[in-house]
């Protein structure tokens, strides 16, 4: 124990032998801290804390009709750029933060101070934002703060009014000069249309498959013609073998003749069956034509002669009622009337006539148009490339349009809902405050730094002294230093004169201490009362 513990005492008497420029470099040290420290001013922080509310209710419901920006990306870029320089110079000029001289240079720095010592915190997956400067004075640092959260609250989004305004005054100019390029794409197809007022327009269809597909569609129609052609004989050879009148056996009794007339003549008769037969063919005609076709006329004044003859003969009979009593039939009298099967079958040859008549038609238009085309094999295919062209432009220029006044209608819309709502709430969580403690170190615990720096200082001066100048308090130490032998030691008697002595240079080496301590004990306490308080 005693040999690890011996070089201690072998160093501690050396110390104590250079104690007085221990104290002196203490004291040194202390006056020149203490300069230091008087020049050094306590630093307060200032802080607040912003929520941004971009969750409203008129955003899910405006999905799709308008155009929906992304407010969390606005507010970080507006909370990115609150440090702007222009931002920074205003704010150094409005709080008079610079020196005055008139020298932008002063400006510069003290900008350049801001920007170290604001610190600016962003959360944007909480929409929380935090700013933070440092002053000296507090009054300062919380004035800086203030204006920075009313420039962010100011600020929030409200140029994107001033944006949508300008995207609108874009649209607009865009919309009109589309307006007019498709005006111009109109009026060319209008003169097109115009110079060639033959032309189909289906540009979409080659002018060899439009000949295809006539051709197939005049052989459909020739095939028609010819399967409404073959019904039609069919129906007429039919009508051929059928009699148009049939003779039926029925009592009679002639109106003209009254209830006393004993029989109709047979003349009369005959003229009666002329009538039936030319009522049918009347009926026939009108089923076909109308009552002023001339055949229908015809019909009707034979049907008006026939009517007379039977009348005069009636009237004959009356006269010589013997010379009709002999020519008239005793029981009954066969009368011809009309074929039903053949009437029908006259309505059918009708309506195959009818029907070929529209077949061939068809087929006289099909065949002209398929001339017509083929007549045009030299220039139609220029003028399907020339159309097709025109359509093309025309589409383009046209959907470009439809884009821009829909993207018009939404950009309206999106300026009405920014002007008549708040698409951010902004709401201060930390209102803008000064902590009551400055930031570490302090001015007092500084000064207890200084204080302990300045006696380590000279405790550490002291054994560099006695490392360079060493002495030696007993033989063996002497010994082991040297490394030589020692033949002997002489031992000092102090007497009361130097006890006395020593007595009193270790009561002023305890006095330089104590007042070393006491100043700075004394100036850390002063330097905690009166200092500014944070607010």
């Amino acid at each position: 124990m005693n040999d690890l513990l011996r070089p201690l005492f072998n160093l501690l008497p050396g110390m104590w032998d250079r104690r007085w420029i221990g104290l002196l470099t203490a004291w040194v040290i202390m006056a020149l801290g203490g300069i230091g420290v008087a020049m050094f001013h306590e630093r307060y922080m200032a802080s607040a804390r912003v929520y941004v509310d971009t969750q409203t209710l008129l955003k899910p419901l405006m999905q799709g009709l308008t155009v929906q920006p992304n407010i969390d990306d606005q507010v970080a870029m507006v909370a990115r750029t609150l440090l702007a320089r222009p931002n920074l110079e205003r704010l150094v000029r409005e709080k008079h933060l610079a020196v005055d001289d008139g020298q932008p240079e002063s400006v510069n720095r003290t900008v350049d101070q801001l920007l170290k010592s604001i610190k600016l915190g962003i959360n944007a997956r909480e929409n929380l934002y935090s700013v933070s400067y440092v002053n000296s004075d507090p009054q300062v640092a919380l004035g800086v703060v203030k204006d920075l959260v009313n420039m962010f609250l100011t600020s929030g989004i409200g140029g994107k009014q001033q944006d949508t305004q300008q995207a609108l005054n874009f649209l607009d100019a865009q919309v009109a000069d589309y307006g007019r390029q498709l005006s111009a794409a109109e009026q060319k197809l209008k003169d097109f249309k115009t110079q060639h007022p033959g032309y189909s327009g289906a540009a979409n269809v080659d002018y060899y498959t439009r000949v295809n597909q006539a051709s197939d569609q005049l052989s459909q129609l020739q095939g028609q013609l010819s399967a409404a052609i073959a019904a039609r004989n069919a129906i007429s050879g039919q009508m051929r073998g059928e009699s148009p009148t049939i003779s039926v056996t029925s009592p009679y009794m002639a109106a003209a003749a009254g209830p006393a007339a004993p029989g109709v003549p047979a003349s009369v008769l005959d003229v009666d069956r002329r009538i039936q037969e030319q009522r049918a063919r009347l009926d026939d005609l009108l089923q076909r034509y109308t009552n002023d076709y001339p055949d229908v006329i015809s019909a009707r004044q034979t049907l008006a002669r026939l009517e007379a003859e039977r009348k005069s003969r009636l009237k004959a009979a009356a006269e010589h009622p013997a010379q009709a009593a002999e020519q008239a039939p005793m029981a009954a009298n066969t009368i011809s009337t009309a074929n039903p099967a053949y009437q029908q079958l006259r309505v059918q040859v009708a309506q195959a006539d009818a029907n070929v008549a529209s077949l061939q038609a068809q087929v006289g238009e099909a065949q002209a148009r398929l001339a017509e085309l083929r007549s045009q094999a030299n220039k139609m295919p220029a003028l399907d490339q020339q159309y097709a062209e025109l359509m093309r432009g025309y589409d383009v220029i046209r959907k470009s349009y439809d884009d821009l006044v829909a993207r018009r209608q939404s950009a309206g819309l999106t300026q009405s809902v920014d002007a008549s709502s708040q698409l951010a709430v902004f709401r201060v969580v930390d209102p803008p405050r000064v902590e009551q403690r400055p930031l570490f170190p302090s001015k007092p615990m500084l000064i207890a730094l200084l204080v302990f720096f300045a006696l380590a200082c000279g405790v550490a001066a002291s054994f560099i002294v006695s490392q360079i100048m060493p002495t030696y308090h007993s033989p063996r130490h002497l010994r082991e230093t040297i490394d030589r032998p020692v033949l002997g030691s002489i031992s000092l008697l102090n007497s009361p004169e130097i006890l006395s002595h020593d007595k009193r240079n270790n009561i002023n080496l305890a006095l330089g201490i104590a007042g070393l301590v006491l100043i700075g004990l004394l100036w850390a306490i002063w330097a905690h009362f009166t200092r500014q308080p944070g607010v």
